[in-house]
């Protein structure tokens, strides 16, 4: 079965708004699906429930952890599957790629957002999510330059 990205769009749009009315997040959150809040949220839960810790976990996980990052993998993973797309690769320089990932992660947690959540609170006027978006740009154009020197190396 072929699935195209208006319809998975709907249907993912649909769910998450579902899944909110149905764990009760009132007012609604500008939660959306995040590569930063939902791991991190997801790791502290888990190490909450397990040691009896208190790290930090935003209101919409308090209860049971956001899953959309689960969902993504699994999504994509199966996506590729069926495209007969999926297949393991080893970068260039796996160093880079690590350390990109995790300057994204650090930066992000630093901030508390990530893109998706910097665009939102854009919209809401937030100081620090203009601040955010700044220097998301800075980072932006920094990874562009560099990528284009190793690229010429």
């Amino acid at each position: 079965m072929k699935v195209d990205k208006l319809t998975a769009g709907f249907f993912t749009g649909l769910w998450a708004a579902i899944a909110q009315a149905w764990v009760g997040v009132l007012p609604p959150s500008a939660f959306g699906i995040c590569f930063i809040s939902h791991p991190s949220d997801l790791f502290n839960w888990t190490v909450n429930r397990i040691f009896g810790t208190s790290f930090y976990v935003h209101d919409p996980s308090l209860d049971l952890p956001v899953l959309t990052v689960l969902g993504v993998l699994i999504g994509a993973s199966l996506a590729t599957i069926q495209h007969k797309e999926f297949k393991f690769r080893m970068p260039r320089n796996p160093l880079d790629h690590y350390l990109n990932g995790f300057m994204v992660a650090v930066f992000g947690l630093m901030l508390g957002y990530c893109s998706v959540h910097i665009i939102m609170g854009l919209t809401y006027g937030s100081l620090i999510a203009a601040t955010g978006f700044a220097g998301m740009m800075v980072g932006v154009a920094l990874a562009v330059l560099y990528i284009k020197w190793s690229a010429r190396r």
